[in-house]
């Protein structure tokens, strides 16, 4: 008997069975049992083993088509995920459409990339226009981080400080763009925390190394949980929006001149009408006595018609006075002021349209001094009391008050009232009325910059205006100011270098120089009896007298053709410095450029055209 199965015997076929089980289970599907079709056992044991055979090589070549496709998805799907992450937010994975987890998860990707696209697109936009309205902002912007460096410079504050591009600012300490003057602002920049830094006028340093004066608002930056990120500056040029301010004050005091040269016109021709008509009253007197003796009847009347005349010449120069303190453009100097005396310039100067609306009194209590600029605090008086005038129908005047009250607050402030009995003010007008170019007057009729002006010239110097009213009673403007905190000077006796000669006589020998020649004579006339005086009309001719002999008092005009008054002053500083004590300048009111800082500069006399003559005597004996 033969070792060797036959395999078509029940144990060959079974070794057969496991062998080709054995293949499948090393993943070799290409296993195939032969069949006689005889459908026996063997045969139909061979079709199975072929059937599972065939099957699992198709399950495993489909899971292969699956895997390699899934792998290519993921694929795809990571390189639609890094492009995402690099920036490309228009990257997005192909789908497939099965609704698998491989299908699902490029959906959600595909719209996440779609969604911050978009935020990134708006936020892209957004960070455009706030780049644009940053370079087109007419103030300046400066981002800076914690340590106080420049992160973002816009193209206004590049331009104001010299520098060609906002990028080149970047980095900057602000140490470095502070002149030394106000290097404290940066540490106060520093330790902003909560507060803030509001209307400071600080000085920069440029590129160029030029300084330039601008006003800074700078506010703290902070990050959601709360930690200083930084510090954001806004610097304004307010030097154009100053002098526009300025021309809009010249422009108003301008129109309000306008409104009272009638009644300057009036107070000014009433007593010239008396004085010209008492001067040719006494000239015909005086050629009809040819030189004779007069009548004492006479005498007394010349005499009273002259008195009169002097009265009638001292109200004008009051009235040029008051007027001059006005209008006069001047500097924005402070000094310490009554304020019962400028109400009291403020209302001769209107007293002519006053009178027609109302009765004008005065009820002036203790009032403290304050420290102001006289002809801007003169502009806001008088544009209250014309104002009170305006708000009352012309024609009964002996029914309606217009009264000026002083007084000391509680709080020690100085106070100013304007109450009138006219129309009152609207509730529906009364939010307005500090607004500039509001005005409920007909058309053609004010500015309506006056009020807005008074609040600016008010709190200026620390004050505040304040109105009540009530429609068809009137109204009460209310000015405080604080008091003057200014030490009253004590007067400076110069002390004049005087010729021998002058110590040894009471008379003066004075030099009068000035271009009106009647001017010269009147100073003769005044003078000439008791002491000796020379006139001449030029600088020219004052440095040729000067030069020549001594003289105890000079007077000079401060405004003349080709040597002005301020010129021969410095000429004689130069050659003869001890002559300088000696000058008393003469001024019609009329100032140009640096007049003023030259006065203040030389602390010199100085008097006014019209002068007074007891003054004018008295600085002669007293030189």
């Amino acid at each position: 008997m033969s070792d060797t199965i036959p395999p078509d015997s029940p144990q060959g076929l079974a070794d057969e069975v496991i062998s080709a089980f054995a293949r499948l289970a090393r993943a070799d599907f290409s296993v195939r049992l032969p069949r006689s079709y005889k459908k026996d056992n063997a045969d139909i044991v061979a079709m199975f083993v072929n059937v599972i055979a065939e099957e699992l090589d198709r399950l495993w070549k489909a899971r292969q088509r699956e895997q390699q496709e899934l792998q290519r998805g993921v694929e795809r799907l990571t390189e639609a995920f890094v492009a995402f992450a690099a920036g490309d937010f228009a990257a997005r994975a192909p789908r497939s459409g099965k609704g698998d987890p491989l299908d699902v998860l490029a959906g959600l990707l595909n719209k996440t990339t779609a969604e911050v696209g978009a935020a990134f697109t708006e936020v892209a936009s957004q960070r455009a226009m706030v780049e644009a309205i940053l370079d087109s902002m007419v103030d300046g912007v400066l981002s800076l981080d914690v340590e106080g460096r420049v992160r973002r410079a816009n193209r206004t504050v590049a331009g104001l400080l010299g520098w060609s591009q906002p990028a080149d600012m970047v980095g900057l300490s602000i140490h470095e763009l502070l002149a030394p003057r106000d290097s404290a602002l940066a540490t106060e920049l520093a330790r902003i925390g909560e507060g803030s830094v509001r209307a400071r006028d600080i000085l920069f340093s440029m590129k160029s190394g030029a300084s330039i004066a601008l006003t800074v608002n700078a506010s703290p930056v902070r990050g959601a949980g709360g930690p200083l990120e930084g510090v954001v500056v806004i610097v304004r040029d307010e030097r154009q929006l100053k002098k526009t301010q300025a021309q809009l004050q010249l422009a108003d005091r301008l129109a309000t001149m306008g409104t009272l040269a009638a009644g300057v016109a009036h107070e000014i021709n009433n007593p010239l009408a008396f004085v010209t008509s008492n001067i040719d009253y006494v000239s015909d007197a005086l050629e009809q006595s040819a030189g004779g003796p007069l009548e004492r009847d006479q005498y007394d009347d010349m005499m009273k018609a002259l008195r009169a005349s002097q009265g009638g010449a001292e109200r004008v120069r009051l009235i040029v006075r008051d007027l001059r303190a006005f209008s006069r453009v001047e500097h924005e100097t402070t000094a310490r002021l009554d304020l019962r005396k400028l109400l009291d310039s403020a209302a001769n100067m209107i007293r002519n349209e006053v009178r027609h609306h109302a009765q004008l009194t005065r009820d002036y209590g203790p009032v403290p001094f304050v420290d102001a600029n006289e002809p801007r605090l003169v502009q806001v008086l008088l544009n209250l009391i014309q104002n009170a005038a305006h708000a009352i129908h012309a024609g009964d005047a002996g029914k309606n008050e217009i009264r000026l009250v002083t007084r000391t607050s509680d709080e020690g402030e100085a106070i100013v009232e304007v109450h009138d009995t006219g129309t009152g003010i609207a509730d529906e007008h009364l939010p307005y009325i500090f607004d500039a170019f509001f005005t409920t007057k007909a058309v053609g009729v004010g500015t309506g910059l006056g009020l807005a002006i008074c609040q600016k010239i008010v709190t200026s110097f620390g004050g505040r205006i304040e109105v009540e009213t009530e429609v068809g009673c009137g109204s009460t403007f209310r000015v405080a100011l604080p008091p003057s905190t200014s030490q009253v000077a004590e007067p400076v006796v110069r002390k004049r270098s005087l010729p021998s000669s002058a110590r040894a006589s009471t008379r003066r020998r004075v030099l009068v120089v000035d271009d009106e020649p009647e001017v010269g004579d009147a100073f003769q006339r005044l003078l000439g009896a008791a002491h000796d005086v020379v006139v001449v009309t030029s600088g020219a001719q004052a440095l040729q007298h000067l030069r020549a002999s001594a003289f105890d008092v000079v007077f000079c005009d401060l405004m003349m053709p080709e040597m002005t008054g301020m010129d021969l002053f410095r000429r004689l500083l130069r050659e003869m410095p001890e002559v300088t004590d000696r000058v008393v300048f003469m001024t019609g009111g009329t100032f140009g450029s640096g007049v003023e800082e030259f006065l203040a500069s030389i602390g010199n006399e100085r008097i006014d055209k019209p002068f007074d003559r007891a003054v004018v005597v008295s600085l002669v004996e007293t030189t």
